[in-house]
This record gives C-alpha cells, sequence and structure tokens, in this order.
C-alpha cells in the first residue's frame, strides 16, 4: 500500500502571526490567503491535468491545534486510503488519535511518532488533490 504521496502542509507556531507573514510577503514574496495561509500550487508528474496544492500556514503560539505534541510545528501528508492507512499504523501501534475531520476538503487524522511531533493525514477529496 501506498502511504505517503506527498507533503500537504507545513504548519508552525510563533508569537505574532500577522508580523510573522508580512515579514515573509516583504521578503520571500510568500503572499498568505484571505484566511491567513498561503497555497503552494502544482501539478501531479504522472498526471499533469491534475492540479494540487501544498499549504503553509502560521498558528499563534498559544494554539492548542498541535496537542497533545509540544513541539512548534506540524506536517501534514497527503495520502491514498486513510482507512487503510490509520488501521496498519493501528496495528503497528503507533498513537492515534481519536478525532476526525471529514468535509469539503477531505479527510483528516491525526498521529504522533515516537517524539512527539504531531503528524496530520490527509486524504483530499477524489476529484482534486485539494483545490477549493
Amino acid at each position: 500500500m501506498k502511504k505517503v504521496t506527498g507533503i500537504g502542509g507545513i504548519f508552525f507556531k510563533c508569537e505574532d502571526p500577522d508580523k510573522l507573514r508580512a515579514w515573509y510577503q516583504e521578503h520571500l514574496g510568500v503572499t498568505p490567503e484571505e484566511y491567513g495561509g498561503v497555497h503552494f500550487n502544482w501539478r501531479e508528474m504522472e498526471n499533469p491535468d491534475r492540479v494540487g496544492l501544498t499549504v503553509w500556514s502560521l498558528f499563534r503560539a498559544s494554539t492548542n491545534y498541535f496537542d497533545p505534541s509540544t513541539k512548534p510545528f506540524m506536517i501534514n501528508y497527503r495520502v491514498e486510503n486513510l482507512d487503510a492507512l490509520l488501521e496498519e499504523l493501528r496495528k503497528e501501534g503507533v498513537w492515534i488519535d481519536e478525532k476526525r475531520e471529514d468535509g469539503e476538503f477531505g479527510r483528516f487524522a491525526w498521529v504522533m511518532d515516537p517524539e512527539g511531533n504531531r503528524i496530520e493525514l490527509w486524504e483530499p477529496p477524489k476529484e482534486t488533490l485539494g483545490v477549493g
């Protein structure tokens, strides 16, 4: 089974998200969307007609979105079959958050690696790779 197909997003904590977004925009040309994150669009190598995206987003240092991890970042990985992957990870003894999200942007679940890094697993909608 193919597990991870790519990076769906990179998220990290900071003291002042607005100030840091402005710095990234001014110095690196990283222009945020209305919600505050950035979409880096790309095309699938094997199927160039399919458009996807990788999200870059800042979170206030006090966020609990990364809990129970105490790390200042979280990586989102794209996966093809979330349920099968979670079943396999459970058999392997990986810590799996019971929380799930299913919505217009796809399906999400969270696990932690042995060093306490929270990992977001994302199965994009079948018709796209995540372009909303």
